[in-house]
């Protein structure tokens, strides 16, 4: 090897290393995402209008194939909290339920029922049913005995007391329920 060789073995080449090409495909970095604002869905209606892209796609009409009829109230419609306290027809269904159907209408509503409506309708029929049911067995069953009476009307009495708790309950949750923060409401639902 030659001096020259060895001058040029020994010392590496400079690689031409290019700059870093910027990926414009790429999503931005989070920090530039996150402090970004994005137009609104009425902003962007505005700049479609001044340009003239105002017309809708064609959406081609298909016939119907069931009606259904819903009544909406619409205090319901407006607050999507109302959910969770139910309607008064809520509280109605459930009272008949539970009536009609006693004890297993009560743990089939409680159970499967998500609203405080429908929790204390359940609850009032259930009350009511229990006092029904002390009358049938007292009038109908040889169980009611003169010494053994004021158990009966005792029974009677405190079904009658879990039906007007539950009422007057409801009917006090539902006046205050708007002025209820979440959380409130949330363990309005869990407790009762």
């Amino acid at each position: 090897m030659t001096d020259n060789e060895c001058d040029t073995v020994n010392q590496v080449p400079p690689y031409d290393i290019p700059p870093p090409v910027a990926d414009y495909t790429a999503p931005p970095p989070y920090d530039v995402a996150a402090n970004s604002k994005l137009p609104t869905y009425e902003e962007v209606q505005r700049e479609k209008q001044m340009e003239g892209d105002d017309t809708p796609p064609p959406i081609p009409p298909r016939p119907p194939i069931a009606a259904f009829v819903t009544v909406e109230s619409s205090e319901a419609a407006v607050d999507p909290e109302n959910g969770l306290l139910g309607t008064d027809v809520m509280f109605l269904t459930a009272f008949f339920v539970a009536f009609l159907f006693n004890w297993i209408g009560f743990l089939l509503l409680m159970c499967f029922c998500h609203t405080v409506a429908s929790r204390y309708g359940a609850l009032a029929g259930f009350g009511l049913s229990l006092a029904k049911w002390t009358l049938i067995v007292k009038h109908s069953t040889e169980l009611a005995s003169h010494e053994n009476s004021w158990l009966w009307w005792l029974i009677m009495a405190f079904g009658v007391l879990i039906c007007v708790r539950a009422v007057i309950q409801y009917l006090n949750i539902k006046r205050g329920w708007r002025l209820l923060s979440g959380t409130a409401q949330e363990r309005l639902m869990f407790f009762y």
